[in-house]
This record gives structure tokens, sequence and C-alpha cells, in this order.
């Protein structure tokens, strides 16, 4: 099903007889990056991911990724029957272990973090870049992107492939977290390990923002609802729905910051 991330062409040994471009293969994990020279954009940010799940597993826990966060998002994109489905950054693929379909695809710039995903689950994953996509067109049912629509190096492009890769009428399912003060993010981090408190884990926080290896992403875009709702939309998707702790008051999400769209191909 992976074609070539720059042409789209067909790929035969994971070789593009139209760019003239071949992909490596490690461990059964093909690296679909059209660029990799060195000093390109994509090599440095695979460098940048994968040192982050050199140093750390379980990568995104802090972030709100819990085993209640997991199974609500699962349950959220059953809504619809999805043959097919595609996850954005899946990272270490545990949210795209739970998720229903015949076909289960996951992309992320960290070869590392999808070796783990390949060990604990039956997709099909590959190093690519979101802007980028080594798919053809109309292919997948559902897509989605946990935390990841605000790393988009360029998130037009990115949302346009997105567009691109799903069937007529299909879903794009992103959360994304709004902007927030220092206190407010303060205030969120307090309300998680505190109410009720959690003393051991909260001293585990702490230790991995003051340790030298903590997580830097290297950029972070700013979002509120109504602009990431108008980029969805200038991109050819229709947001029919907006879930957070106001509208649902029993989904396991970090905070009201915390928001999932969800969009339909137009």
């Amino acid at each position: 099903m992976f074609v070539c991330p720059r042409c789209k062409g067909p790929l035969t040994a994971f070789r593009c007889a139209g760019c003239r471009l071949e992909f490596p293969q490690y461990e059964g994990v093909p690296c679909l990056l059209a660029d990799e020279s060195e000093g390109s954009s994509s090599r440095d940010l695979r460098a940048i991911y994968d040192e982050i799940y050199k140093n750390h597993e379980n990568v995104w826990v802090d972030q709100g990724r819990s085993s209640e966060f997991l199974s609500y998002f699962g349950a959220l994109t059953r809504a619809t029957a999805s043959e097919s489905v595609l996850e954005v950054g899946c990272g270490e693929g545990q949210l795209l272990r739970q998720l229903a379909g015949r076909e289960k695809y996951g992309i992320d710039p960290s070869l590392q973090a999808l070796l783990r995903a390949q060990r604990g689950s039956s997709g099909k994953y590959a190093v690519a870049r979101a802007e980028e996509l080594p798919f053809a067109s109309g292919v997948f049912d559902l897509a989605i992107s946990v935390g990841v629509m605000e790393h988009f190096q360029d998130v037009d492009a990115a949302t346009s492939e997105i567009w691109r890769v799903l069937k007529s009428g299909g879903r794009y399912v992103a959360l994304i977290q709004t902007d927030m003060t220092k206190f407010q993010r303060l205030g969120v981090k307090l309300r998680e390990y505190l109410l009720p408190p959690r003393p051991i884990a909260f001293v585990r926080w702490l230790g991995k923002k003051a340790s030298r290896k903590r997580i830097v992403q290297p950029f972070r875009k700013s979002y509120t609802v109504e602009s990431a709702t108008e980029c969805l939309r200038r991109n050819g998707l229709s947001v029919s729905q907006v879930v957070n702790r106001s509208t649902d008051p029993r989904a396991p999400l970090a905070g009201n910051h915390v928001v999932v769209l969800i969009a339909r191909k137009a």
C-alpha cells in the first residue's frame, strides 16, 4: 500500500522508478522520507525524535495518554465503522492498538518509536512526514492525530495530505492542546497529581522535568479551537463535532485546553 512520498508512484522493493529514489528498511520498517540528505529538515526531525525515544519509554503518558484516555479515544473513533485507519504521529503505537480496523497504518518521524510499535501491534508502520504521506489518494476511512497537529512543520501541507488520502466522506479526528498561560499549565498539573494525591507520579514528573534528557519537541504552533477549525476547513475538511470537558464531562482529557475535533472530508 505504500507509495513514493514525493510523486505518489508505485514502489518496487521500496524503489520508485519515477523519482529514482530508493528507500531503506530497518528491521522491516521502511524509511519513506523523500529527502534524507545531510542537513535536511527531514533528517534533523528524525534525529530529534529518535533521541527522545532512545531516552524514554511511554513517552507521552505525562501528557494525558493514560490507559483511560486510550480506551476513550478508541471508543470515540468506533462511532462509525472504519476498515482502513491511519494514525499520523503514532509514536509507540499504544493508541493504534486500541483502534478498530481491518487495515491499520501508522507513520512517525522516529524509527525508534516505530520499532517498539511494530513489536506490540499487527499494524504496518513507516518513517514518514505528514507533509508527504506515502499513500495513494482516497484509501483511508479514518485518519487520526493526537497532539501532533501543533507540531506539523507545514500545517496546511500536512492537512491537505490527510484530506488527500481520505476516502470521500472519510473522517479525520484530531486532538489538539490549545493555548494556556503558565499559570493555567501549572493548574493542570496540580489537578492531575494532587486531586486525588499521586505523590509518586508527581515526583517522577518533577524528575523528568529536571533531567538533562527531558522531552523537548523542536517546535510548537499555537492554536485556538477557532484557528484549528479554520485550518481544517480551508483544506477541505468540515468539522462536525468538538469534544472537550464541557461537552463531555466524563471524557478523560487532561483539562479544558484539550480539544478533539471530528471532521469529515467534504
